[in-house]
């Protein structure tokens, strides 16, 4: 299966998102693993600390500045407090003579719970919030970048499209497309300009053509018309009707050429009409001026079939044949 160069390039930049997307997403999870773990040896460093200040009997006079030079804080809000115990991960448990010492997992937050038979508080790390912050900000840079790449490639591709259509006119016979030329300085603008400067070139050799035809019909035109007076005044009526069915000849040759010219310059109109197609072949014999065209010519009609086509040229088309077999056959 095909497909065309916009697919593939939007396959190529959905790709490149995707990656993008994992790698990011990879890199934040990384990250965020290593900030829960140095979170966890903090914690368990403030536990050891403060039981071991307690077994010398020289606790912390400020519970508060104590745990903040461990980058924990106080959770103040009773709804948190409430869902980081009931659906909180328990990452680890140590009990001591102080209470029950909890680490709680919470939406990508560790928590410590300190639970004693007097009090029971909650205190949360700094060291996790917007930590993905400089990740999530390159995330959304990357994908700008990509976006704004994707829609440059897919801009630049659009004369493309228009640059296909006029080649396809050009191919099908319009000489007179005008060939869209890009704002751009690229390489599809450049094979516009190539492409315009080609078809201007065989738009001339058409035209030089068409004029060295037509000039040679009409050169030819005027030694054929008195050759056809003077074989009107050979007396052997034998060489007469030789040299009149010569000039004949050649001025019906000169008449297909005429018509074959107007028609690969489209400027020959086809008539359709329904014609037999024995017709068709007594024109095409009229035109051949064959001698004896029964003898060397076998024509087998089973059906006469009824064809819709230009007369003219139909009938020109079958004597070229005919004249084609007989000379080469």
């Amino acid at each position: 299966m095909r497909y065309s160069l916009t697919t593939k390039i939007s396959v190529v930049f959905a790709l490149a998102f995707s990656l993008v997307c994992i790698l990011f997403y990879t890199f934040a999870s990384i990250q965020l693993d290593n900030a829960l773990e140095k979170i966890k040896n903090k914690q368990l460093n403030a536990i050891n600390y403060l039981i071991a200040s307690y077994e010398k009997s020289n606790p912390p006079s400020d519970l508060t500045n104590y745990f903040r030079n461990f980058g924990l804080t106080y959770v103040k809000s009773d709804k948190t407090v409430a869902n980081v115990i009931s659906t909180g991960k328990t990452v680890f448990a140590k009990q001591t003579q102080l209470g029950l010492f909890q680490s709680l997992l919470f939406q990508d937050s560790l928590y410590l719970q300190i639970k004693n038979p007097s009090f029971q508080i909650l205190l949360e790390s700094d060291d996790t919030k917007n930590i993905n912050d400089p990740i999530w900000v390159g995330f959304i840079l990357t994908t700008a970048l990509l976006v704004s790449l994707y829609v440059s490639v897919m801009k630049s591709l659009m004369p493309l499209k228009k640059l296909s259509s006029d080649i396809r006119k050009f191919g099908a016979g319009n000489m007179d497309v005008n060939i869209a030329k890009p704002d751009s300085d690229d390489e599809i603008a450049k094979v516009a300009i190539e492409f315009d400067a080609a078809a201007s070139k065989i738009r001339e050799l058409l035209r030089s053509r068409q004029l060295f035809l037509r000039t040679i019909m009409h050169e030819l035109k005027t030694p054929i018309g008195k050759g056809r007076i003077v074989s009107e005044m050979v007396q052997n009526p034998t060489h007469k009707t030789r040299l009149i069915a010569i000039f004949e000849r050649l001025d019906m040759l000169i008449n297909e050429f005429g018509k074959i010219e107007q028609l690969l310059s489209k400027n020959y109109a086809l008539n359709y009409q329904e014609s037999y197609f024995s017709n068709i072949l007594d024109q095409a014999r009229d035109m051949l001026m064959l001698d004896k065209f029964e003898e060397k010519v076998g024509v087998d009609i089973r059906r006469d079939i009824l064809l819709r086509v230009d007369f003219g040229l139909f009938s020109l088309a079958i004597k070229n044949l005919i004249d084609n077999a007989l000379k080469y056959a």
